[in-house]
């Protein structure tokens, strides 16, 4: 059980430097495939470990197994692995698409199983994770903002990324060179925009609840700055859900009605400065709407592609909806070398096209039975990522969230560990 602890807890601490270290390394010791895959890999082998030890202990696989978020998961499994074998897709798209589809979800059954273990690492778990991830935010802003200011523009070409074979060391606003947009050590401002949701959201229920306030004050100002310079457009918006969401489920009902009455006006007139600003500055119209003056309209450029994007692909899932097998849609048809990427810029739609409406209603199933036990739970860590999943559920209507390895596995692998929040008459809460 310590090897598996262990192997969690490493897979979490470095998940958000992953793209950063599997590049300079992958390209300087080699082979890179290898480190890009360090964490499934980790998850493969220990899963002897993980077999041998229900097998030595059935009462713990009797507790996994009783819920019906894992009996969801496994015929989740099971589907993907059926159309892997009618897929038009290559073989290297097809171990892609399994890899990034249930990756998070492997990971989410073995925090079951840890907590269900009832090991005595779980307590040293638990409270090292909020504060590792106030510090790991803390850490992540700093470098954005060091990146889109002091730091010469190219300075990732030296640890390997290159924008044909890696990472694009540099990510613009449309390809403005003066407009750049933070990462960090992420894949892209988007997945850093995405994963800042979730330590942002700890930092806020922490300011509430007046816990680590110095640490907490000073990790989200930095945060929030850091998702602005990300240019993350649904991070944005996901923030602003999360926030909202938070409020409800933090802030006292009579509370919550008096601020939305003496916010209602205030917000709307923002919000109209904010369209009004977005429409005559250029500054801010490329910052909000990702477009130049020169554009012939607002939408042009990126966000209609988005649309444009979104609507072909659910029209490919009323042709085939049954779906057309992992790897055939989404970052995975990336490696589908024969035939053109398929990006539906929503991830629930990529998960349509790939294994069809029934696939569609399985993972959704998952998410809401899981959305209610959370909300059964009342502590900081059930709050947060309550509120969280909103915000990254907004992100996964508009890009491919949850393929992203950072924020994907953090996320399920902490709401996995308060799935099991009982273990043999003992209570295993975060308080």
């Amino acid at each position: 059980m310590r090897v598996m602890i262990a192997s969690f807890a490493a897979i979490l601490f470095l998940l958000p430097v992953h793209a950063f270290l599997s590049t300079w390394l992958g390209t300087t010791i080699g082979p890179l495939l290898v480190w890009k895959s360090w964490k499934e890999i980790v998850l493969f082998m220990i899963l002897p470990a993980v077999v041998a030890y229900c097998c030595l202990r059935p009462d713990v696989a009797r507790i996994i197994w009783g819920r019906l978020i894992n009996k969801l998961i496994v015929a989740y499994v099971l589907l993907h692995v059926l159309l892997a074998f009618f897929t038009t897709a290559s073989y290297e798209a097809v171990v892609a698409g399994l890899l990034m589809n249930l990756r998070f979800l492997a990971i989410f059954v073995l925090a079951q199983l840890i907590i269900a273990s009832d090991h005595p690492w779980i307590e040293r778990l638990k409270s090292w994770i909020p504060r590792w991830l106030l510090w790991t935010m803390f850490g992540l802003a700093v470098l954005a903002m060091l990146q889109v200011t002091v730091l010469p523009k190219d300075i990732l070409t030296h640890f390997g990324y290159d924008k044909d074979s890696t990472i694009a060391p540099l990510v613009l606003v449309d390809e403005n060179p003066d407009a750049l947009r933070a990462f960090a050590t992420m894949r892209g401002p988007n997945t850093l925009g995405a994963y800042l949701l979730i330590p942002l959201a700890v930092a806020a229920h922490f300011l509430y609840r007046r816990r680590y306030r110095w640490l907490s004050v000073i990790a989200f100002g930095l945060g929030f700055v850091a998702l602005l310079l990300t240019g993350s457009r649904s991070a944005w918006i996901g923030f602003v859900v999360m926030m909202a969401i938070l409020a409800f489920l933090l802030l006292p009902r009579e509370k919550l009605w008096l601020w939305l009455k003496l916010s209602a006006v205030p917000a709307l007139i923002v919000g109209v400065i904010i369209v009004w600003v977005a429409v005559t500055v250029p500054v801010a119209r490329l910052a909000i709407f990702h477009s130049s003056p020169g554009d012939p309209h607002l939408l042009e450029g990126s966000t209609q592609k988005h649309w444009e994007a979104t609507m072909e692909s659910i029209q490919a899932i009323v042709e085939k909806p049954l779906g057309t097998g992992p790897g055939s849609a989404g970052p995975a048809s990336f490696y589908n070398t024969e035939d053109v990427p398929k990006l539906s810029e929503n991830y629930f739609v990529q998960i349509g096209q790939e294994v069809g409406l029934i696939g569609l209603l399985l993972f959704l199933a998952i998410c809401i039975v899981l959305v209610r036990e959370l909300y059964r739970q009342r502590n900081w860590l059930s709050t947060c990522l309550l509120a969280s999943f909103a915000g990254l559920s907004c992100v996964n209507l508009l890009l491919h969230g949850w393929a992203d390895d950072p924020t994907a596995m953090t996320w399920w692998g902490l709401a996995g560990l308060l799935l099991a929040h009982t273990s043999f008459g003992r209570d295993i809460r975060f308080t």
